[in-house]
Formats: C-alpha cells, structure tokens, sequence
C-alpha cells in the first residue's frame, strides 16, 4: 500500500456545510497554507475554540464537584489523551517498515489531536454513571403507555442506546455546527453503526460491542451514531469510502485506557483511597504473571518502594512511565505487523506475538474496578451526582405529557402552564433551534424530538451548572 492510498484512507477533506469558518482574511490563510493540505488545521481552529470543549474543564473524570485542582476532569483528562496519541503515533511511524508515513505525520498528529480534544465533549455530568443514570431515565420514559405511543419502535431502540461517544457526535454536528471534514467525524465514531444496524447484525467486530448485556452497564448497546445524525454517517461511507471503524478512533480509545487508567491510579492515591502498600503489592502481583515477564526487571518493586519512601509524584510517574513505554510499543508492534488490516478495519492484529504492556493495562483495569470505582467514597460522590442529574429530569419531564400546541407555547414563553413555560424558558435557544429544525424536516416523530431535546439540554450541563439548577428548581439557596 503506496502513501496516496493510505491518505485517502485517512483523511477526507468533504464537509456538509462548505467551510467551516466564515469567509475571512484567516479561512483564505488556512486554504492557502502549505501545511493546511488536509484540512484538518481548520478543524482544529474549530475545536478549540468551541463551547463543548471549555465545558470538559467541570466535568467529572472520577471526582465529582471535587475542589481539589489537582484532580482530573474531563479537560485535562482529553489533554493527556492527546499526548498518548502523538507518542502511539510518533510509535507507528517509526515501527512501520513497509512504507514511509513521515510526509503525513503532521496531518496525522494533528487529526488525532482534534480527535482526542473531542473523545468526551458528549459524555453527560458526572462521568459514565451520569451516562447509566440518562440511560436508566429513557428506559422508564420510554416504556410509560403515553410516551410509548407516540414514537416508534425504531426510535425507542435508539433512545435507549444513550451514550456519551453517540452524544458526542450530535453535539459537535447537529447542535454545535461545526462543520468538520468528513474525515475528523470518523476519527471520533467508536462504533459506526447505528442501534437499528447493530441489531440487524452488522458491526459485530470487536470494535463493534456486543449490545446484549447490562442494561445498566457502561457498555450496553454501545452504538456510535443517533438515528437524527444517521445521515452524517451514510456521507462518511459514501465519501471517505468505508463502513468500519477509522483507525484513528481506535487509537483515541487505546490512549483513553491508558490515560485514565494511569491518572485514575494516581488521583485515588492523592485523595488517599488507596496507600503505598497498595500500591507496592499491585507491583508485586504484576512481578508474578509469567506473561509480564519482559516487564518484570524494568518494573522494579524495591524502586516503587524507596520512592513512595522519599517522593510519592516520582513513584507514579516511574510506574507510569514502565506501564505506558510497554503499552505503546505493543500497541505500535500490533498495528506495524499488519498495517493493511488496521487501515482496513480500524482494527490492531494482536494474533502475532506477545503483547505484555497490553496485558499489564487489562490487569490495572480490573484493579481499578474492583479497588477505586467501586469505594465508598466515589459511590457516595456518584450518589450526590445522581441526585441533581435525576431531580432535573423530574422537573423537565413534566414537558413531555403537554399536548403539541402547549408545549409550543410554553417552549417560547407564549402561554400555557405557568410553571412549564419558566421551565421551557430555561432551554437554550441553540437547543430550541435544532428542535424545530428537525421537527420542520418531518423525519422523526414530535415526541422522539422532544425527548431528545431534554437529553441535549441536560446531558450538555457540567456538573456545577447542573447542581445550580437543580438547586434552583427545588427552592434551595
């Protein structure tokens, strides 16, 4: 496969809407630049100044509503996301032999940078149990009798598959307007398919998550795109000529893994959920699998040990530094060996060799689980957070069971129920905007719509604004 070929594969400079910046004297400088060839330097420009992405600064990563700075949120979470990616790119470049990918490593960088900067603009507040607590509310809503009868089967197998990737997409295209190349929505879709094609069969991958399981878990019916934004991806087939995961998503989610799973470990010591002998056995109990082997005399447990000791900062990072080299370089290896079937498939060939740095991140994932997510105080943390996420839908979902000429009226502050209509008033007007849009295009029912427009307005809350709210709604000062 020739340089050219593996371009086209990954970069499609087609947009929906023309330009995605005003004409000006900068959009003329952009197209004119040599180093702009892709387009994606223009997305870039787009992304970071948007509102979506300065939300993530009061977002939840593990802590809710937490004062300490030091702890991460959704912001600096995406930043080190961002770094993982050039150091796995920066990895394949250098291990693939096949063929030279310097000419585009810029492109390639910048792609991803953009790409990992919007990997959680559409998670909802306070992290994927705010996701479970969304998901858990359009079950019940969608299953009432009136609700019910008002939206097809189709669209209640699409509400029910709330999730922040999904989420993520509609916000940034749909809601956020900002126009990106066709190329830089793919890098971003986790799984390209929609519930109704999952559910058909299609996409049944790996990168294609298996939709029966929990309802309530992280990972149920996991589909990458919303029936109202099915027609973006049907011009990501048709003009970056494929059906299966970009490659460049795939890397966002390895850098993902390794950056909360590193930062999370690091955040719970800080805040003391777990100590330096926690941390010194989980060394231990790594030293032990004969699989990690090639990690053992670079992951020295007497070194952990003597720097807990002296300086707790310079212990993780040796420890992250161990785990996160390993990882890359597997991670570089599995996509080098078989190049043609990752840019074919979005997909690594982890069937050639061994892989240890991949094993010893599935190892601290477990650990994770099992000894962070799950103590008392997150769950006490999640628990406040589900009180604000849960008490606003209870006051918003009142808007549902008006009649379709009310809610119009209330949804402009032109009669109706008194207090709906101050509730209705609360929505943004960009919210309001793409409710009528897609309510004047007649492809999706009334009811479908105005749940999704509840969705849109909460889910896009940071975790502070969602607690003012909630706090003004129920009369707390």
């Amino acid at each position: 496969m020739d340089i050219t070929k593996i371009s086209k594969c990954l970069f499609c400079d087609k947009r929906l809407r023309g330009v995605n910046l005003s004409k000006g004297q900068l959009t003329y400088f952009l197209q004119e630049s040599a180093f702009c060839n892709y387009g994606v330097e223009q997305d870039r420009l787009a992304i970071s100044m948007c509102a979506p992405v300065r939300r993530l600064q009061q977002k939840t990563q593990v802590f809710p509503l937490d004062v300490k700075a030091a702890s991460r949120n959704r912001l600096t979470h995406s930043m080190e996301v961002q770094e993982y990616t050039r150091l796995i790119t920066l990895g394949i470049v250098d291990a693939v032999k096949s063929v030279d990918l310097s000419s585009i490593l810029s492109p390639m960088l910048t792609c991803l940078y953009n790409a990992a900067l919007l990997h959680d603009v559409g998670n909802p507040p306070f992290g994927h149990f705010g996701e479970s607590l969304i998901r858990a509310w359009l079950k019940k809503t969608v299953e009432n009798r009136y609700v019910s009868s008002e939206i097809s089967m189709v669209e209640k197998d699409d509400l029910l598959t709330f999730n922040g990737n999904a989420q993520g997409l509609r916000l940034t295209h749909t809601i956020q307007n900002l126009n990106l190349t066709l190329g830089q929505y793919a890098s971003v879709i986790k799984v390209p398919y929609t519930i109704k094609e999952l559910l058909l069969g299609q996409g049944k991958g790996t990168s294609g998550n298996d939709i029966h399981g929990d309802f309530y878990s992280w990972s149920y019916s996991n589909a990458g795109v919303f029936l109202s934004e099915k027609y973006l991806l049907d011009a990501i087939r048709e003009h970056c000529n494929r059906d299966t995961r970009h490659p460049f998503a795939t890397i966002i989610e390895y850098a993902d893994d390794l950056a909360y799973v590193l930062a999370d470990l690091e955040d719970a010591y800080d805040r003391g959920l777990i100590d330096k002998y926690t941390i010194i056995n989980l060394c231990k109990k790594l030293n032990d699998y004969p699989e990690l082997s090639a990690i053992k005399e670079h992951l020295e447990v007497s070194k952990i040990e003597q720097l807990l000791n002296q300086d707790k900062t310079q212990a993780l990072f040796y420890l992250r530094d161990v785990v996160s080299y390993f990882y890359i370089k597997d991670l570089a290896k599995a996509i080098s060996t078989d190049l043609d079937t990752f840019l074919l498939t979005g997909e690594p060939n982890f069937t050639l060799g061994d892989y240890p740095g991949i094993t010893v991140l599935k190892m601290l994932k477990d650990f994770e689980y099992n000894v962070v997510y799950n103590h008392f105080e997150v769950q006490t943390l999640d628990l406040s957070g589900a009180s604000y996420i849960q008490g606003l839908f209870n006051q918003y979902q009142q808007l549902l069971f008006e009649s379709r000429s009310d809610f119009d009226k209330e949804l402009y502050a032109k009669g109706g129920d008194p207090f709906n209509m101050r509730i209705a008033s609360r929505i943004s007007r960009r919210h309001k905007k793409v409710y009528q849009e897609a309510l004047a295009q007649g492809q999706f029912s009334p009811m479908y719509l105005r749940i999704r427009l509840l969705v849109d307005y909460i889910s896009g809350m940071t975790d502070t604004f969602a607690e003012s709210e909630y706090k003004v709604l129920n009369g707390i000062h």
